[in-house]
């Protein structure tokens, strides 16, 4: 997968949007002058101050979630691992799945997701990562309760919201080191 021509692709889009940003602006005479100083291509930034659409937003229309819903599930995905809950792809399938079975309804027919979606939709989101986990010890997991670890959690986001901690300041440490939490 390409997460770094998709990043890159990402930031000259926000290069271009900054460009055109301050041409409406002033801050830039014209488009000439925006794409030297930006390093944008001119003939790109000339034709989207005509209205042409970049082509991520060309081919919104092909995709089977919203971008609004595909911010929500991005959202969704951040929120869960950033409280230590990794969300296997198959979860966000389903869970893309149910969002678009809200929107349109049980009657309605729509195409399923495909086989590829969930590449293409980690390649439009670059911050989700991919990490493969490892497994827990037989030991470690024997002796802890569902009740247990939900009340640790719900007790960790009551210290974490008292104390006004933010989550990029929260470390993890085991065998393996020293990390962050995010």
């Amino acid at each position: 997968m390409g997460h770094t021509r998709k990043k890159a692709t990402s930031e000259r889009d926000a290069l271009n949007m900054a460009a055109i940003e301050g041409i409406k602006n002033g801050i830039y005479t014209n488009a000439k002058h925006a794409a030297t100083v930006l390093g944008v291509s001119e003939s790109t930034l000339r034709k989207r101050l005509k209205g042409r659409k970049s082509r991520r937003e060309a081919r919104e229309a092909q995709q089977l979630l919203t971008c609004q819903e595909e911010k929500a599930l991005v959202d969704w995905v951040s929120r869960a691992t950033a409280v230590g809950n990794p969300v296997p792809h198959q979860y966000i399938k389903e869970m893309a799945e149910e969002i678009r079975r809200s929107r349109v309804g049980v009657e309605e027919f729509f195409r399923p997701l495909g086989t590829t979606w969930m590449e293409a939709f980690l390649g439009r989101h670059c911050q989700l990562q991919t990490k493969l986990s490892k497994a827990i010890e037989v030991s470690r997991v024997r002796d802890v309760t569902q009740e247990q670890v939900l009340t640790f959690n719900d007790e960790f986001r009551k210290v974490i919201q008292e104390k006004n901690i933010k989550l990029e300041n929260i470390y993890n440490s085991d065998e393996t080191g020293t990390y962050p939490f995010i």
